[in-house]
């Protein structure tokens, strides 16, 4: 009886094991989950995102409507986590999990807020609109920046986000896709952390 009951656990463990790595390859998602991390200076930035592509559509400005706030991704919302205390547009972020999101404009610079409930846009929409008012009580940061495009022979087929380590004490965050390229400063306060890191050791 016990031989049975083990060859029958183990027959479904074997079915289900198939059927996970079927299904993972049979049903590729659209827009795959993706990350990059960085240390700097002291602190580890990391960004987990979902990567649309183009395939073949106008992104800015269709796809992704101008003067709109965007998920800065595509399914669940984009978020960039710093291990310590960080400033981004001259304010003091806490160590955290922050959610991106992205303003898209023809002609002026694009805005990139930092949200600190870690909750993309559709989150705050109330009939239809965006409840500004709510949206703005997590509103831990927001920047302007300028948008930079290329010709689209040489387009970004999927959205991809880069952490550049710069100096090693203030990092660049790029978001690439199709033929722009945006990004924002973090500064990581290398010299205030090793400070404070030394005094625990007095």
């Amino acid at each position: 009886m016990k031989n049975i009951t083990l060859t029958t656990i183990l027959f479904f463990i074997t079915i289900t094991a198939f059927s996970q790595t079927a299904s993972t390859y049979l049903s590729p998602v659209a827009s795959p989950q993706a990350s990059v991390s960085q240390n700097v200076g002291m602190t580890n930035i990391s960004i987990n995102y979902s990567s649309p592509g183009v395939k073949g559509r106008k992104v800015f400005g269709e796809l992704v409507p101008y003067d709109q706030l965007w998920r800065a991704g595509a399914n669940s919302p984009t978020r960039i986590t710093f291990s310590t205390s960080v400033i981004v547009g001259e304010k003091t972020l806490s160590a955290g999990k922050y959610a991106i999101a992205v303003t898209p404009r023809a002609e002026d610079k694009w805005t990139i807020d930092l949200n600190s409930a870690g909750k993309y846009p559709f989150a705050y929409m109330k009939g239809g609109k965006l409840d500004r008012e709510a949206y703005n009580q997590d509103l831990a940061v927001s920047i302007d920046v300028d948008a930079e495009y290329w010709d689209n022979d040489t387009s970004i087929e999927r959205l991809k986000y880069i952490i550049d380590a710069n100096d090693n004490k203030k990092a660049n965050i790029i978001l690439l896709w199709d033929n722009v390229m945006i990004r924002f400063q973090v500064d990581t306060m290398p010299e205030k952390h090793l400070e404070k890191f030394a005094k625990t050791l007095k």
